[in-house]
């Protein structure tokens, strides 16, 4: 009866660990902690600090260091279009401010005209142009649909890492038509996280 119980014990603890382990996954990042943090998160955590800090102040020399060696895709919208999005090596990233080249990042939603901008340009754009440190909502592997742009993300980084900042709404008179979200999405390389991916979300026609 005694080995019947610590089986059915450890069996039940087992269940409740995987549970967590699943929870951990889908939970928004302040409730981590609550859900079952693993030490893998705990780091994840601290990179993703690192990197939000280094776009916000266009610390380029600190974001290149989180690059893997092969690239860093830039997707405009939530459509990730692996044809047209302009990826970028570490050195790309570390030299970006100083760059005078554009980059044609697929097209402008609605007037479909090429986003040909410099790297700087293209960053208050499609990068930083809300306080996204300060986002209300942020989610770790959470998929959302939130407008009529196809939400591919999770289709093209599978298995990958993603940390979503959103804004539901910044001013009430534009009735959530200037929802704003920045995704970074994070690869585990022979054990380091590196920045895969830089998605610009926002309200499209």
């Amino acid at each position: 009866m005694k080995k019947i119980s610590i089986l059915m014990f450890l069996f039940a603890l087992g269940f409740f660990l995987t549970w967590c382990g699943k929870q951990a996954e889908t939970c928004s990042i302040d409730t981590w902690f609550s859900c079952g943090t693993t030490t893998g998160t705990l780091d994840l955590s601290w990179t993703i600090d690192a990197v939000i800090d280094a776009i916000k102040n266009q610390d380029l020399v600190t974001l290149s260091t989180f690059v893997g060696d092969q690239w860093l895709r830039f997707s405009p919208y939530e459509y990730v279009n692996t044809g047209s999005d302009v990826v970028l090596i570490s050195d790309e990233v570390y030299n970006g401010l100083a760059l005078s080249r554009t980059f044609v990042r697929g097209a402008y939603d609605g007037s479909w005209e090429p986003i040909d901008l410099p790297l700087w340009q293209y960053r208050e754009k499609f990068v930083y142009d809300v306080d996204f440190v300060n986002a209300p909502e942020i989610y770790y592997n959470q998929k959302f649909q939130r407008g009529n742009t196809t939400n591919n993300i999770f289709d093209i980084y599978t298995g990958k890492e993603i940390v979503d900042y959103h804004f539901s709404q910044i001013d009430p008179q534009y009735e959530w038509m200037d929802r704003k979200s920045l995704y970074l999405v994070f690869e585990n390389i022979a054990g380091q996280r590196k920045l895969i991916g830089i998605v610009h979300g926002q309200w499209t026609i």
